[in-house]
């Protein structure tokens, strides 16, 4: 089989085209991604299919290193990879067409500065002209990140921009972000079944699929009348106070050596 030269060119390509794709699917499992990043991954690799396409047609494998070093794949072959790839760009804008539907609204999401103001919801529009024309909120959003950019603008100026990055940022893009909350539901039923409601149950949802790391000295800074953390500033004293007191106590004990007669030796 390894002295099979068809057989090796097409194990070659596929190895080759596997490697992208399993580059894709790292890409898309990165923690913390939105719809439009996801959808930016996804067109790129069709960008890329495109390419690779062409290539082939001019029997140019710089992006196929394995079948590059095939040393003889017969013209016929690299027609069947073009076609390949060609069959799977249309697969892409087929399973994903439900992204091109709402390309305008990951738009005005994702570049609301850039986005023309005439082709969106009319709901939008006056809101998105106040928004381009201030450099002030122009500058935040380079510096920024996108959630806390929204998070930032005044919900009376803006509440449909708002509302708007709300639905979106919610989306789920990949089944990935879907299991994960599916199974933090499972375990929480299972654990909690008895004395759990469905309030209860979305507050766990929303920690358990969050990073947010809430600033606990903060607050208990703001809330110091609590009795634990009076408690716990009362223990940290003691235990200050005890130990100062020990070392003091420990060097008093100590004899102190004689400086003439160290001197002298």
């Amino acid at each position: 089989m390894l002295e099979d030269t068809e057989w090796l060119s097409d194990f070659a390509f596929f190895t080759d085209l596997l490697c992208h794709m399993n580059n894709l699917n790292v890409k898309m499992q990165t923690k913390n991604q939105f719809i439009d990043d996801i959808w930016a991954h996804l067109k790129a690799f069709k960008l890329k299919l495109n390419l690779f396409a062409g290539q082939l047609a001019k029997n140019d494998l710089s992006h196929f290193s394995r079948l590059n070093l095939i040393p003889s794949v017969n013209e016929e072959k690299l027609k069947n990879y073009e076609d390949g790839l060609k069959r799977l760009h249309f697969e892409f804008e087929r399973r994903f067409q439900d992204f091109s539907a709402i390309q305008t609204e990951m738009d005005i999401f994702t570049m609301p500065f850039n986005v023309n103001c005439e082709a969106v919801r009319s709901d939008l529009q006056l809101e998105l002209i106040e928004l381009q024309s201030n450099n002030h909120l122009k500058q935040s959003f380079l510096n920024m990140p996108k959630l806390e950019f929204y998070k930032s603008l005044s919900k009376v100026s803006f509440p449909n921009l708002i509302s708007h990055a709300q639905k979106i940022s919610a989306m789920f893009a990949l089944s990935y972000t879907c299991e994960q909350v599916f199974s933090t539901m499972n375990l929480r039923k299972n654990y909690f079944r008895s004395r759990l409601t469905d309030e209860h149950l979305a507050l766990f949802l929303r920690i358990s699929t969050s990073h947010f790391e809430p600033q606990y000295k903060e607050l208990l800074k703001m809330k110091s009348q609590f009795h634990s953390f009076k408690i716990l500033e009362k223990f940290i004293l003691a235990r200050q106070t005890f130990f100062s007191d020990f070392f003091a106590r420990d060097r008093k004990s100590l004899p102190i050596p004689d400086v003439e007669e160290s001197s002298k030796s």
